[in-house]
């Protein structure tokens, strides 16, 4: 028996589960499925890593094993534990309920239903719907209204002090960085240096006042209120709900396009969006790839920053975030900050939008 299985956005009860299918197959299957060896040595390997608290080498073993038979219940379930270990909520809760969809009357089915319960506890905010305002305006995500830990205690002086910001109303926030495409469809033309890297590349070598033409020009086509993100909504969405290093990991490589990984020092190039691993809210590229404007003006440290989640004015240069291809990964940190002029174009400097909604 062959079982398909197409990518899954996060849960939610009003959203058919694309697992269910392959779920579905599973149970009606009899006999079972076998388990091909090459994945059960991944599953020995997985549970042993997991028993002696190796967790990140037990999520990519398990994962491994899934990958070639996403039908093993135990294996999501074991997954699932591990994700709970390392505080990673969403992630445990999409893999628990993949068990339950595949052994619903299983032997630790109580079990899991249970653990879902406690980590919807603590668990942060979730992502809601995705959509477009015209065929070729960028796909936005909306973020939900919430509270999280802004900066670092541990980086540079301009990331300090670590401090709460509550976003009190809910915006939508570009799936990913506009791209050459989008650009052209709006500008008519396409600035980037990397033409050649193509129409789902980041659009590139724009300055702050650059993307305020674009959104003038955006909002005069759509009728609706595009803008730049605020610094505190940017590394809200970045951390997708989560306090990682990098916006949806602790693991730099898997999120984001930098010199450590696209290309040599002298031939390094962006690269198309949504190629790296989405974060926690469903979005591509928020480290890594072209660093990203923001509405802010930039100050030194965030004594005194709005606690509200607004722009913070009255300084003479603009919030750059994210790091770039073209730059080590530590730029790419979720707290890291840059900043430059407002009408400075760089080989690296992109954007993505946000949206006021109703």
């Amino acid at each position: 028996m062959v079982f398909l299985l197409v990518g899954a956005p996060a849960f939610a009860a009003e959203v058919a589960d694309p697992f269910q299918q392959a779920a579905e197959q599973y149970r009606a299957a009899n006999p079972k499925p076998v388990m091909p060896e090459a994945a059960r040595k991944f599953k020995v390997q997985a549970e042993f890593a997991a028993q002696e608290k190796r967790l990140d080498q037990a999520v990519e073993l398990y994962g491994k094993a899934l990958d070639i038979v996403p039908w093993w219940p135990e294996g999501h379930y074991g997954l699932a534990l591990v994700l709970g270990e390392k505080k990673k909520y969403h992630d445990a809760m999409i893999e628990m309920k993949r068990y339950l969809m595949l052994a619903p009357a299983g032997a630790d089915a109580r079990a899991a239903q249970d653990k879902i319960y406690q980590w919807e506890s603590v668990a942060g905010p979730v992502a809601g719907k995705n959509f477009k305002d015209c065929p070729e305006c960028p796909e936005m995500v909306e973020l939900p209204a919430g509270s999280f830990a802004m900066g670092s205690n541990n980086g540079e002086a301009d990331e300090k002090p670590l401090h709460n910001v509550t976003i009190a109303q809910a915006f939508a926030i570009g799936k990913t960085e506009v791209t050459q495409a989008q650009w052209r469809a709006v500008m008519g033309t396409n600035p980037s240096g990397f033409e050649t890297c193509g129409d789902t590349c980041p659009v590139e070598q724009v300055s702050w006042d650059d993307v305020q033409a674009f959104i003038q020009k955006l909002n005069a086509k759509t009728g609706k209120q595009y803008r730049l993100p605020t610094e505190a909504e940017w590394e809200y969405a970045c951390r997708g709900g989560d306090q990682q290093e990098y916006c949806g990991s602790d693991n730099g490589d898997s999120v984001a396009w930098t010199s450590f990984n696209s290309g040599s020092f002298l031939f390094n190039t962006p690269h198309p969006v949504t190629t790296k691993k989405a974060n926690g809210f469903g979005l591509y590229d928020m480290s890594g790839n072209v660093w990203e404007w923001v509405e802010d003006t930039y100050h030194d440290n965030y004594n005194g920053a709005p606690e509200d989640g607004s722009a913070w004015a009255g300084g003479s240069m603009r919030v750059l975030r994210g790091g770039s291809w073209g730059y080590d990964q530590k730029f790419s940190r979720a707290a890291a900050r840059s900043k430059f002029g407002s009408n400075y174009r760089y080989y690296s400097y992109g954007f993505r939008l946000a949206r006021t909604l109703p």
